[in-house]
């Protein structure tokens, strides 16, 4: 019997044969002031980043206030010689009474200018006038029967139409051109054999 105790394991208790050995993958714990210096890091981090959006977000306002402000600068600009053009024939017309055709070419010369300079920021004339009536290009105010002119056509323009860029910025005005209204049956273009004089009822 004392032989076989002899070949059992002597039981041994945590901690009485050394250090109990760690569980695998258990970190230790970082010591307390590293934790606080860590944490005062991130929180100065985060407070810089707070401070650099809050700058981000005021300077963009900013900037679009500026966008809407100045926006068209570039276009004013463009336009203010033609206003001066505008200008001196106007003087020249008060100066000189009875020269209109000087002021007309003057002014036509101006608006083909205008028109020229507009055009550099994607301005398009819509044509209309013999086109056929578009209701993506046009604004019907009213229709005529007009012989010869085929119904949709349009026979005038009240106030023209202008595309900015391929897309529609006002759309013309127009007259269109209606069917002719039918005649009645038995009617001609003179008068009816039945009314001739000289002709029995």
């Amino acid at each position: 019997m004392k032989d076989k105790e002899k070949d059992l394991p002597e039981e041994t208790f945590p901690g009485e044969n050394g250090p109990v050995p760690e569980e695998e993958g258990r970190e230790e714990a970082a010591p307390p002031a590293e934790s606080a210096g860590e944490l005062e890091e991130t929180k100065r981090r985060l407070a810089y980043l707070a401070a650099e959006f809050d700058n981000y977000r005021k300077r963009s306002a900013r900037e679009k206030e500026s966008l809407v402000a100045f926006g068209n600068e570039r276009l004013l600009r463009a336009v203010l010689p033609f206003l001066d053009n505008l200008e001196r024939a106007m003087s020249q017309a008060a100066g000189a009474k009875g020269s209109v055709e000087g002021l007309m070419a003057g002014v036509r010369l101006t608006y083909e200018q205008f028109l020229s300079e507009l055009r550099k920021f994607g301005l398009e004339r819509i044509s209309s006038e013999g086109e056929k009536f578009d209701p993506s290009l046009h604004e019907a105010i009213a229709q005529m029967a007009q012989e010869g002119k085929p119904e949709g056509t349009i026979l005038s323009e009240a106030r023209r139409g202008y595309l900015l860029n391929g897309r529609l910025l006002r759309p013309s005005q127009v007259i269109v051109a209606q069917a002719e209204p039918p005649r009645a049956p038995g009617q001609g273009d003179g008068p009816d054999s039945d009314d001739l004089p000289g002709r029995d009822n």
